[in-house]
């Protein structure tokens, strides 16, 4: 499967789960159990470089972000990080807080960007 469509089904299963973390740790902790019941490949805090760790890297090539109270201008910079670097293929940033993500672009340096929104008492669109 590609990185775009395995993105994409990233999104799928993530926003069928409702998520009740009040903090970024437990909801990774949560978005790592849904990921393992869909049978993906999970590297927490995977290392791609000294500066940069996304939360999740699934499959080898999607770089997963998660994101409670989030920035668009300082999750955009972290991102473009994460696309320099080959092994990503797609990224997919999940937060319950998509509204502060508006206008985050389709791609970045070619690489697929997905977005969703993480149901629970915290979703605000």
């Amino acid at each position: 499967m590609e990185a775009a469509a395995i993105a994409d089904h990233i999104v799928a299963v993530l926003g069928r789960r409702v998520y009740r973390a009040a903090r970024e740790i437990a909801l990774q902790d949560g978005i790592e159990q849904v990921l393992r019941e869909h049978d993906f490949r999970v590297d927490r805090e995977f290392r791609l470089s000294r500066r940069d760790r996304p939360d999740f890297l699934v499959d080898g090539c999607v770089a997963v972000e998660v994101k409670m109270r989030a920035s668009g201008s300082a999750v955009l910079s972290q991102l473009v990080r994460y696309a320099a670097h080959d092994r990503v293929q797609a990224l997919v940033v999940a937060t319950p807080r998509l509204s502060s993500l508006s206008g985050m672009p389709a791609e970045i340096l070619g690489v697929p960007v997905r977005m969703v929104a993480l149901p629970g008492p915290g979703l605000s669109l």
